[in-house]
């Protein structure tokens, strides 16, 4: 079976992804990538220049994408990011009729402009991928009859750990990502001026709309307490931080709808997990009995919450610990593989 992945990003978690995938599939399988940055394992080949928001730009990608898949020929190409490609309701994807295709989207985005643009998308492909129940069952609401759930894995080399008791005196509260507006990182802030135990406050990942000099302005109160790693995180770095905390905090804005890389993380590490109680993410946390839930945006809610965390470690159940085994990388290429064979065996 030879796939043609497809991404306009080798960010964050963007090669993991790939690369778990690329080992899974035998064959000639490769990825299309706007550069090669040498950590692919696998054939690359280039398309693209890491931007498709505009109408030239992307034009141009689709263009080059259909080249390389003429002199390709693969059985499928999965678009491993559709989110970034919505803004183009679907432009140019009819085009790609010789081949199967997968579209994965990692986030649910509200409003009539982007549901029209999903069902145009998913009309094109053979299966849509959605990373929890919650968000496959709002895309069946829209119409949509081709969608597939693969739940989003742990990446860490590591193996599941039992839940338990705080490991650091005080605490260690981990916000671990780039610093986007819909991950909240204000909210948290405010929000820790109300805490009265003990904590102490990692911030890691790559400062994006909130920077340092907002985070050490807004921590004046508890600045001693607060360590600030801002900068893009190597996968070592993100392993060492999350293995080293006790409480996970997701202080996500009610716009953020979506698999999270550290709460399945922090799953898998046997942490406490803090999350907002909207959506798919708080739907997911709840079942899982591994943490603790608050109103989105709402801080008063967040700061009573992470007050209990700091003195009441979640201590895992039997449900926890098979949320564990749902998020193995291993689990998480096995159902790719199951959804690749019946598009297989649809186009065949």
């Amino acid at each position: 079976m030879k796939i043609m992945y497809v991404d306009a990003s080798v960010d964050g978690h963007h090669l993991i992804y790939l690369n778990y995938l690329l080992q899974a599939v035998s064959g000639d399988s490769f990825a299309v990538l706007p550069e090669d940055t040498g950590k692919v394992k696998g054939r690359v080949r280039k398309a693209g220049t890491g931007s498709i928001r505009g109408f030239e730009e992307y034009g141009r990608w689709m263009k080059e994408l259909r080249r390389i898949a003429a002199e390709e020929k693969p059985d499928i190409i999965h678009f491993l990011d559709g989110d970034t490609m919505m803004r183009n309701m679907g432009r140019g994807l009819a085009r790609f009729t010789d081949s199967g295709m997968v579209i994965t989207f990692h986030h649910f985005f509200e409003g009539k402009a982007r549901e029209i643009s999903m069902k145009r998308m998913l009309r094109y492909a053979d299966a849509g991928v959605f990373h929890t129940e919650t968000i496959c069952e709002r895309a069946e609401g829209f119409g949509c009859k081709n969608v597939k759930c693969v739940p989003y894995p742990c990446f860490l080399d590591l193996p599941p750990m039992e839940s338990g008791g705080h490991r650091n005196d005080p605490p260690v509260l981990l916000a671990l990502g780039g610093t986007r507006h819909d991950k909240g990182l204000d909210i948290l802030l405010k929000a820790l001026k109300d805490v009265k135990a003990p904590f102490q406050l990692v911030i890691a990942g790559k400062p994006e709309d909130f920077d340092e000099d907002y985070i050490v302005s807004h921590t004046e109160k508890y600045r001693d307490k607060v360590r600030l790693c801002l900068r893009f995180l190597s996968d070592e770095e993100v392993k060492e931080f999350l293995v080293e905390s006790d409480i996970i905090v997701l202080p996500y804005r009610r716009e953020f709808d979506g698999a999270s890389g550290p709460m399945c993380e922090g799953i898998y590490l046997g942490k406490t997990i803090i999350g907002p109680s909207h959506g798919s993410l708080g739907s997911q946390l709840q079942s899982s009995h591994a943490g603790y839930t608050f109103e989105s945006e709402n801080v008063e809610q967040l700061a009573a919450c992470i007050e209990y965390a700091l003195t009441h470690p979640c201590v895992y159940d039997e449900t926890a610990y098979q949320m564990q085994k749902e998020l193995s990388p291993e689990l998480f290429a096995e159902r790719y593989l199951r959804i690749y064979r019946e598009v297989v065996q649809k186009k065949g």
